[in-house]
């Protein structure tokens, strides 16, 4: 059984890096050297002088989090207890439409360990994604959509990122593109 679980995991970790390479907007000093119609795709990118820092959208995600948390509970009761899983990771970064340095953020993860029978999906699927609307994340991406297999990720042309999904357990979790330090001042 595992060996069938490294490629998945393969395809997914690279596709979870070619997603946040694409929204996110922030990174190094790669080159644009690449032969990538998403790659090289003209993205808006928000200045971050503009946006809330990166610990008042934290919160505003931690909150949606907790939201879509409560309501996936009350629709599948049999979702409860969420656990929270890993660390929020962090780390810096240059806008590069602004040259603006900054800080990206990645939730830890919450986490049921039930997967979403396709009823259940059915369900729940509305109501997370009427919230993350709600909050302003209107791009839906489907990683995976099929039968026992979900991986939908709802984004912002700001750089915020919901991510929920239920395969063999189900999971809440999210990022946040390049933003302001806290307390630093708009450049």
């Amino acid at each position: 059984m595992r060996e069938s679980r490294v490629p998945h995991f393969r395809r997914r970790a690279a596709a979870v890096l070619t997603a946040l390479v694409f929204t996110c907007g922030c990174g190094g000093g790669g080159g644009g050297d690449y032969d990538s119609p998403i790659v090289n795709e003209e993205i808006p990118v928000a200045d971050i002088a503009e946006l809330p820092d990166i610990e008042q959208t934290r919160s505003q995600m931690l909150e949606l989090i907790e939201r879509v948390r409560a309501e996936v509970s009350q629709v599948v009761p049999a979702s409860a207890p969420w656990q929270w899983a890993y660390d929020e990771a962090r780390s810096g970064c240059t806008q590069e439409a602004t040259g603006h340095k900054g800080t990206s953020l990645y939730f830890a993860k919450l986490t049921s360990p039930i997967s979403f029978d396709d009823q259940q999906w059915d369900l729940v699927y509305p109501a997370v994604q009427r919230m993350a609307a709600e909050a302003g994340l209107t791009e839906v991406t489907a990683m995976a959509n099929s039968t026992g297999n979900h991986d939908v990720r709802f984004s912002s042309q700001d750089g915020r990122t919901l991510v929920f999904g239920s395969r063999e357990a189900s999971l809440i979790t999210g990022s946040i593109a390049c933003r302001r330090s806290a307390g630093s001042a708009a450049p």
